[in-house]
Parts: structure tokens; C-alpha cells; sequence
């Protein structure tokens, strides 16, 4: 299921791509970001709105996969997809190295960019799901461990009700 909450960080220095993309994806339903050099682009991807950047490898000021190692630091799980006119095999290969999730050739057709954009947006929205998870199960635990402490230093007789309360707070603290 495609997070439509993420927004799609476009890069490209050639205006007539930016555009292109921009209405291809803004006519599928995508909520759009522009960027025109690796500059902006790592500032605009710092925003955790952006959920997909798709990014030309040449660009004027800091080149795409130098842009792509950045923001694998900045943001390790976004999802990047790399554009280039060129078909260079060591390219592509760096880029996937570097943890781009797709690779398209340009020109593009417009259905294959709609369909790695709803990938990489799942993809995306599946890292943010498997977080929030792993923080209530770390949170149940730190409950159950408080539970148990209650538990051994509660009086014989009042256990019954130390647990009752003790299972209120753990999933009031679950739950948030």
C-alpha cells in the first residue's frame, strides 16, 4: 500500500525532465518536490516528508552518486531512483552499490517511472511501519519489565490488583 503521506523529491538539471516528471507523476497522484542541484537536493531530502527522491546522476554542482552517498547518510531509509542517459554498466552498478532501489534509463516511459515511484514509495512506507513496530515492542517489553518488578515487590495479597493496574499502564504506554 503506497504511503500517499510522502512526498517524491524529483533532482534533474535539465528543465524539460524536471517538468516532464513533475506532470507524469503529479497525473498519477504524487505529491511532487523539485530540485535542480545536489545542493538543494540534499537540502530538500532532509525534510522526512520526502519519502522517494528520483535523481539524475549528472548534475551541475555535486554529481548524482555523490548525492546518493550523502543522503544514505542523512536519510538511510529513503528510497532513491537513479536516472541517467547513460546505459555506463559501472554506474549503475555504483548506484546500486550505494543502495539506489532502481536505475532508469532516460528517455523514460511513463508507466515504468509510475510504477518504481509506487515501489519505492511501498518500500518506503513498509522501513517507517517496521519502526514504529519495533518502537511499541520495545516499549511493551520496557512495560513488562516494569510489570514483573511490581509484581515481586507487591504484597501477597495485592498482586491480583498490582497486575490488573500493572497491565493498564503497559498498554496505555503501548498505545501511546
Amino acid at each position: 500500500m503506497t504511503d500517499s503521506s510522502s512526498d517524491v523529491l524529483i533532482v534533474d538539471d535539465e528543465v524539460f525532465f524536471l517538468e516532464a516528471i513533475d506532470q507524469i507523476l503529479g497525473a498519477a497522484g504524487f505529491s511532487t518536490v523539485r530540485a535542480q542541484d545536489g545542493r538543494s537536493a540534499l537540502e530538500a531530502a532532509a525534510d522526512s516528508a520526502i519519502g522517494v527522491v528520483v535523481l539524475d546522476v549528472r548534475l551541475p554542482d555535486i554529481d548524482g552518486i555523490q548525492v546518493l552517498a550523502r543522503l544514505r547518510e542523512q536519510r538511510p531509509d529513503l528510497s532513491v531512483i537513479m536516472l541517467s542517459a547513460s546505459t555506463d554498466q559501472e554506474i549503475v552498478l555504483e548506484a546500486l552499490r550505494l543502495g539506489a532501489c532502481d536505475y532508469l534509463a532516460k528517455p523514460l516511459h511513463d508507466e515504468e517511472l509510475v510504477l518504481a515511484v509506487g515501489r519505492a514509495l511501498d518500500v518506503h512506507a513498509a522501513h517507517a511501519d517496521r519502526r514504529r513496530l519495533r518502537s511499541q515492542i520495545d516499549r511493551l517489553a520496557e512495560g513488562m519489565e516494569g510489570l514483573s518488578q511490581l509484581l515481586r515487590l507487591a504484597d501477597p495479597g495485592e498482586r491480583a490488583s498490582a497486575l490488573r493496574q500493572g497491565i493498564v499502564d503497559a498498554a496505555s504506554r503501548i498505545l501511546q
